[in-house]
């Protein structure tokens, strides 16, 4: 399963009308994908159904880049 073209596709979901050129691993959630906090929960959701997992409020608060999303994912799929 490729973590990173999940996400893209579940940010696509959650948050239509996005530039998908701009969705990559360096791509800020809220500067350079201009997602607000309503996005990111309905992101979170998204990325949990998607891959199984859970995550937990104050680890996506930390969130910054599609990248640290994705490797949170990763780290959390391993366990």
């Amino acid at each position: 399963m490729d973590v990173q073209e999940e996400i893209k596709k579940a940010i696509i979901k959650v948050h239509p009308g996005v530039d998908e050129s701009k969705i990559t691993p360096e791509a800020s959630f809220t500067g350079d994908l201009e997602m607000d906090s309503l996005s990111m929960v309905e992101l979170s959701l998204a990325m949990e159904d998607s891959f199984g997992v859970t995550l937990p409020d104050e680890e996506l608060a930390d969130l910054k880049t599609v990248g640290e999303a994705a490797e949170l994912i990763k780290t959390k799929m391993e366990k």
